[in-house]
């Protein structure tokens, strides 16, 4: 990162553009009652808006009028990635989206890539993905969790979907992968839009469950169902 241009930052600012950064995206409630429930929703506002200004996030619109937030010209140099600083698309915007009101749900962050790779080397391989995993603390111990975004596939495609994932992580070559799988130790949790699908999704894994690895289903009908109803227009 360059340190130049990011030490003059406000904590504050500085703390929003590595959320960001993280989640691909932010909108101002998210931040406001995650991050900064002692501020108002304008005073948030005004903090994001005075980024965006400054180039280290740039203000698009989600399937309403709340606005989003992504990284910004200034932001993507300082960190040396490539980003998109124009509008996600449709499926993009509903995956990062969902995955960030999850955590926010929580109050946890998902591991990036390099993070998961890094502080767990055993469990990452070529062709496994690495992306939306957490440490689940809704068990004791503490087990790794992996959020599953729903796009609105059909239910049983959802439930192979997952079905052949388990099937690729049991026949990898990583003992230390396999064993966790076998002990309990994954957990996904599907992030879908309606409670409809959610209740769908919930009796679709009850007869057909997971041996060895717990899934869970939750929704967001007021953020994510707008989202639904794009896709079958």
């Amino acid at each position: 990162m360059t340190t130049e241009i990011w030490s003059d930052l406000p904590d504050r600012e500085r703390h929003l553009i590595h959320h960001v950064f993280r989640y691909w995206l932010t909108t101002i409630s998210v931040v406001q009652r995650w991050h900064w429930p002692d501020l108002s929703h304008d005073g948030v506002r005004k903090i994001i808006t005075r980024s965006a200004e400054k180039g280290w996030l740039a203000r698009h619109l989600l399937a309403g009028q709340e606005p989003y937030f992504v990284l910004g010209h200034e932001a993507i140099t300082a960190f040396k990635v490539r980003r998109p600083t124009k509008p996600l698309g449709h499926q993009a915007l509903l995956e990062h989206y969902a995955v960030l009101l999850a955590c926010a749900r929580r109050k946890c962050d998902v591991f990036t890539e390099d993070e998961f790779r890094s502080k767990f080397p055993d469990l990452s391989q070529p062709g496994v993905s690495a992306k939306h995993f957490f440490r689940d603390a809704s068990s004791n111990p503490v087990r790794l969790g992996c959020f599953v975004v729903d796009h609105d596939k059909l239910t049983s495609r959802m439930v192979n979907k997952l079905g052949q994932r388990v099937s690729r992580l049991m026949k990898s070559d990583r003992p230390d992968l396999r064993q966790m799988v076998l002990n309990g130790e994954l957990a996904f949790h599907i992030v879908t839009a309606t409670e409809g699908k959610r209740a769908n999704l919930v009796a679709a894994l009850a007869r057909k469950p997971l041996e060895n690895v717990p899934v869970f289903v939750e929704s967001f009908p007021d953020e994510l169902g707008d989202f639904f109803l794009v896709k079958r227009r």
